[in-house]
């Protein structure tokens, strides 16, 4: 269902943008467990899932993707991740991966609309669109195009509300590193979708 945004929140999202500039998080050379995204359906607040995830990787065996991986964390565990710009998420209707586990730690959030793996953000310091080029990659991959991204003026602007955070924005920009990256959900302020390091003024 395409909703029109109000004045206001075109308006803040071009400010967290110009904020947010220096919190993109770039393409890694090694997967980092820090900034990977958790599958879809992760548990949330994300020490629930932590608790709960016994790092099995019956998720990763059905993702007829190949977007899940098992990464290394630096306390020993092995964990189920995604990194967009390596393979993104493509929002089965199944939602294969959260049937798989068997812990419970992955739980159906209602549909892929209601997926949050963490929002995309753009940086209009390197997106080729804030210097007068043209380019909508990310809105053509987007699920949920004019919805979760739209363009304005030509340039694209995130929904905080409809973002799904699966990375396909990601993994289509030409830029490299790509200039649109998933913040994942856990660094976000619930509620507002804000990077927690926004707020705490970094």
């Amino acid at each position: 269902m395409d909703r029109r945004r109000s004045r206001r929140e075109l308006l803040t999202g071009w400010l967290d943008a110009l904020r947010g500039a220096g919190e993109v998080v770039r393409r890694p050379g090694r997967p980092d467990p820090v900034t990977a995204l958790r599958p879809p359906g992760a548990l949330v607040p994300d020490q629930r899932f932590q608790d709960t995830c016994t790092g099995c990787g019956d998720c990763v065996g059905v993702c007829p993707v190949t977007a899940i991986v098992m990464l290394d964390l630096d306390d020993g565990r092995t964990l189920p991740a995604i990194i967009p710009s390596l393979k993104a998420c493509v929002l089965c209707d199944s939602l294969p991966c959260i049937a798989a586990c068997p812990e419970g730690a992955l739980a159906d959030p209602g549909g892929t609309a209601k997926v949050r793996l963490g929002i995309a953000r753009v940086d209009p310091r390197r997106c080729v669109t804030f210097s007068g080029q043209a380019c909508d990659r990310c809105l053509r991959a987007c699920p949920y195009p004019h919805q979760a991204i739209m363009m304005i003026g030509g340039r694209p602007l995130v929904s905080p509300s409809s973002c799904t955070g699966c990375g396909l924005c990601e993994h289509a920009c030409p830029e490299d590193p790509p200039t649109i990256v998933v913040v994942a959900e856990r660094a976000l302020v619930p509620g507002l979708r804000i990077p927690k390091s926004e707020m705490l003024g970094g």
